[in-house]
C-alpha cells in the first residue's frame, strides 16, 4: 500500500494541475466601428477577452471592493502622441465602451487597453481615421489589363482630394461611361477605403476609347486613352464572298481570316497551319497569283489574322473549298468554275 506521504503528495499534485491560472491580461480583438472621420467624438465598443474587474479584500475577508477602472488609448501607427479614450467602462457582457475624442489626425492607430491590475493588451491596426467623403475632388481611373471586345477586364477607380491623395472615407458609388456609350456596368461601387476594383466590359472594337467616373456632385476623372481590340482567335472563316473562275485559269486570292468569339478579325498568338481541301477532291492549290507554286496548306503567321491562297479550276461546276486549321474548326465555301 502507498504511504501516507505519497497519498498527500498525489493530492497536492492533483490540486495544482486543476488550479485555474490567472489571465495574463486584457486581449482586445476589435473596435466597433473600426473606422470613422475623426472630426467629432465617436462612441465605440471594444470587443475582447479577459476584461476582468479587480476584486480587493482585506486580510480577514470581512470587507472588499471591486475595481473596474479600465483605460484605453490610441497610438498612431506612424508615430506620434497617443490619444486617450474617454468614458471607458466595463459592460455586463465583458466588453468595454468608450468615446474617441474629436479632432483625431488621419491615419491608422493601434489600441492599448490597461486593466485595473495595470496589465495591458494591444491590437494593431485597430482603428482608422478616414478623410471625409466631402473632400472628394476627382477620381482616378486605371485599366489593369488591356481591354478586349466583349471580354470583362479589370479596372480600378480611386476617390481623390484636391491634392491627389486618396479619400479613404468615400464609400459611395459613381457613374461609369466611355466614348462608345456601351461600357457595362453603368455604375460601380460601393467603394472601400476610397477605392473600387472590379470588372467592366466594352462590347465592340473601339479606337482611342476612354473611361470616365463621375459622382452625383459632378466630381469626375478619366482614364488614359486605350484601344479595345479583338478577343483571342477561336474560329476561321473565308473573308471574301465566293468567286467565279473560268476553267483552266488561276483564281484571285482567297483570304482566310481568324475570328474571335464575336466574329471580329483576331490575331494569331502563334502561327496557325491550315490544310487546304476540296470537294470534289483533286483541285490544285497555289501560293502565288500565277498558280506556279503548289501548296497543300498555308500558314497564318503569329500576330497576323490572314493567310491567302489561289486555286485553278479544272472542270466546270461548283467546287467546295475547305480550310482545316490545326487548332480551330474547319471552314467551307463553295466557288464556281465556269466553262
Amino acid at each position: 500500500m502507498p504511504s501516507l506521504a505519497m497519498v498527500v503528495l498525489g493530492l497536492l499534485l492533483s490540486l495544482a494541475c486543476t488550479q485555474v491560472r490567472p489571465a495574463a491580461g486584457p486581449v482586445p480583438l476589435a473596435v466597433v466601428p473600426p473606422r470613422g472621420p475623426g472630426v467629432a467624438p465617436l462612441a465605440v465598443e471594444i470587443i475582447g477577452r479577459d476584461f476582468e474587474a479587480r476584486v480587493r479584500t482585506d486580510f480577514d475577508g470581512k470587507a472588499g471592493a471591486v475595481d473596474a477602472i479600465f483605460t484605453a488609448r490610441l497610438e498612431p501607427a506612424s508615430g506620434g502622441a497617443p490619444v486617450a479614450l474617454e468614458e471607458v467602462g466595463l459592460t455586463a457582457a465583458r466588453s468595454l465602451t468608450a468615446v474617441l475624442p474629436g479632432g483625431l489626425p488621419r491615419g491608422v492607430y493601434r489600441l492599448v487597453v490597461t486593466d485595473p491590475r495595470g496589465r495591458t493588451g494591444r491590437l494593431e491596426q485597430a482603428f482608422r481615421v478616414l478623410a471625409s467623403a466631402e473632400a472628394v475632388a476627382a477620381f482616378g481611373v486605371e485599366l489593369l489589363e488591356a481591354p478586349r471586345a466583349g471580354i470583362a477586364f479589370p479596372i480600378s477607380v480611386t476617390a481623390l482630394d484636391a491634392q491627389g491623395a486618396v479619400v479613404d472615407g468615400f464609400e459611395g458609388s459613381v457613374a461609369l461611361t466611355d466614348l462608345t456609350g456601351s461600357v457595362s456596368p453603368a455604375a460601380v461601387g460601393p467603394f472601400v477605403l476610397g477605392r473600387w476594383q472590379g470588372l467592366v466590359v466594352v462590347p465592340a472594337l473601339a479606337a482611342a476609347d476612354r473611361l470616365t467616373a463621375r459622382d452625383p456632385l459632378g466630381h469626375a476623372g478619366s482614364s488614359a486613352s486605350f484601344d479595345v481590340v479583338a478577343g483571342p482567335a477561336v474560329a476561321m472563316a473565308f473573308a471574301d464572298p465566293p468567286v467565279t473562275v473560268a476553267a483552266g485559269t488561276c483564281s484571285p486570292a482567297v483570304p482566310l481570316e481568324l475570328h474571335d468569339a464575336l466574329g471580329n478579325p483576331a490575331l494569331a498568338e502563334i502561327g496557325v497551319a491550315v490544310a487546304l481541301q476540296s470537294a470534289p477532291p483533286g483541285l490544285p492549290f497555289f501560293t502565288d497569283s500565277a498558280c506556279s507554286t503548289p501548296a497543300a496548306s498555308v500558314v497564318v503567321p503569329a500576330a497576323a489574322s490572314r493567310a491567302t491562297f489561289h486555286f485553278r479550276g479544272v472542270v466546270a461546276g461548283p467546287v467546295t473549298l475547305r480550310a482545316v486549321p490545326s487548332t480551330f474548326p474547319s471552314a467551307t465555301q463553295t466557288e464556281t468554275v465556269s466553262p
